[in-house]
């Protein structure tokens, strides 16, 4: 059996693989399974593309539903995103919360921040910020 830091080095490993490589190779969503012969079977892989502030570079094919459908985020609130990848759902929240509002990105993998402060960085967005953190350091304190 593998220890929680093993598992969380494995994650980390394949999350640095795909935002090097981009969604065009990344076959299968973080919900999403390869078999031993390697056919990709996806358990939810929502389509983001008509989504208001969706932003195709920071969709890397990872997410898991369109958690900002079901948020209700209204203009002037603060988002917070555990695991925000590139930052495709904190472009989608900022839409939601206008230049009111603020969003911050978590997220444990240090290429994936890095991509997601890029992103920001093009689009001009000064109210949404990425952080590098492990969510599971909160529950420990």
């Amino acid at each position: 059996m593998k220890t929680e830091q093993e598992l969380k080095d494995i994650v980390k490993t394949r999350y640095t693989k795909i935002a090097e490589q981009g969604k065009t190779e990344n076959a299968s969503s973080c919900c999403g399974a390869t078999t031993p012969t390697n056919k990709v079977y996806n358990i939810m892989m929502d389509d983001y593309t008509n989504t208001e502030g969706y932003v195709d570079e920071a969709d890397l094919g990872l997410g898991c539903g369109l958690p900002t459908h079901f948020a209700k985020i209204k203009k002037g609130d603060t988002v917070i995103d555990l695991g925000s990848g590139a930052g495709n759902d904190c472009f989608v929240a900022r839409h939601e919360t206008g230049t009111e509002g603020k969003v911050i990105g978590i997220d444990f993998t240090p290429i994936m921040i890095k991509k997601a402060r890029i992103n920001a960085e093009k689009l001009g967005y000064n109210n949404v910020e990425f952080r590098e953190g492990d969510i599971d350091d909160t529950y420990k304190r």
